[in-house]
């Protein structure tokens, strides 16, 4: 089917607990237009906490974790651009908070927040998601916050640029974990762990194109850690930290999402808390952040960012404030979409993978 006048497709992922005081309904489905206007098309049913989501164009398929919960669950994208439930696997733990597809496109990876783990399940012909294969704890380390550092907590799967390594921030120990994936047997095994300061709370993790760059969001000292990766033993190397806040700001804060501009100058940081964007100068040499400005997201919680397709704006999830706003300059916030507690967007050109 043609569709000449949808340039992408987003698909959101929000919470809908009573626990979280959460809005949402479901996923909820967009199509932008070519002036960038988003249409809201359908809202899925999805079981709770759909959270963070994953397209696999490729097989025209769309993984999300239920946060909170122990699930993950599988839709085939139909020629419509609609999610149709192929099934859900257990994850093996508690509250999975992200996915990431290995480099062979053979399995996907799974963090398990409450329960410090991390977990590979296979990707079947159709798209779907077969029972866990392997599932890696991690070492059993309490930070020092009371109650947001009890044990292990990975909060991310990042597949590094040469496709070796899962790097594996983990909030609750104050650790970067970098894992290796037999891509025959879903088999993962840690391979090396960098310890940072305590009380950090590592979250996030966002590469260089070339993977010698790394930068990682430190959620709880409201930092950006700036390390140096090593593909050959998949080692990281810390080199500076710098706020992710003004000087002058002293209520409470977390560090959330981060990203890397198209063009490889400025990297992005969102602050829970502050609620704003802020945007560094990047080095082109050794990655070093400079030039800090702060933008206002019209919500205190931007959870989620990313580039939009083909462009330089920013698109941000306000979890907090029901919407999804643009930022395409240091003051510049346009309104995109309005829809129930979001903290996810992934898009989708309506011509790939679909049938």
């Amino acid at each position: 089917m043609d569709h000449p006048d949808v340039a992408y497709r987003a698909y959101v992922g929000c919470r809908t607990t009573a626990l979280r005081s959460a809005r949402g309904r479901g996923l909820e489905v967009f199509d932008v237009s070519s002036a960038g206007r988003w249409i809201h098309r359908r809202t899925v049913p999805a079981g709770e906490n759909p959270s963070y989501l994953l397209l696999d164009e490729e097989r025209s398929s769309l993984h999300c974790v239920h946060g909170d919960g122990a699930e993950v669950s599988s839709f085939k994208i139909d020629v419509d651009g609609r999610p149709v439930r192929l099934g859900t696997q257990s994850t093996g733990g508690t509250n999975p908070v992200h996915l990431a597809m290995s480099a062979g496109r053979h399995w996907v990876v799974v963090a398990n927040y409450a329960s410090g783990s991390v977990v590979s399940l296979p990707i079947r012909e159709d798209g779907s998601l077969g029972p866990k294969a392997h599932l890696l704890e991690l070492p059993a380390k309490a930070g020092p916050h009371r109650t947001q550092q009890r044990g292990a907590h990975p909060h991310q799967v990042v597949l590094d640029p040469s496709g070796q390594w899962l790097l594996v921030p983990d909030k609750g120990a104050d650790a970067l974990h970098t894992v290796a994936i037999n891509e025959s047997t879903g088999e993962l095994r840690l391979a090396t762990t960098l310890e940072v300061a305590p009380g950090s709370g590592p979250r996030h993790l966002a590469f260089r194109a070339d993977g010698v760059i790394a930068w990682v969001v430190l959620e709880l000292s409201s930092q950006v850690l700036r390390a140096r990766f090593d593909a050959a033993t998949g080692r990281l190397e810390p080199l500076a930290r710098t706020t992710t806040v003004p000087d002058c700001f002293t209520g409470e804060n977390t560090g959330a999402g981060i990203t890397l501009s198209r063009d490889e100058r400025h990297l992005l940081v969102s602050n829970r808390g502050h609620g704003s964007i802020v945007r560094y100068d990047v080095s082109p040499t050794g990655g070093a952040l400079s030039s800090p400005t702060w933008t206002r997201v019209q919500g205190a919680v931007p959870r989620f960012i990313s580039a939009l397709p083909h462009s330089d704006a920013l698109c941000v999830a306000n979890e907090d404030a029901d919407s999804i706003v643009c930022v395409t300059g240091p003051s510049l916030v346009e309104p995109l979409a309005t829809t129930g507690s979001p903290v996810c967007v992934a898009f989708a050109h309506p011509s790939k993978g679909n049938p």
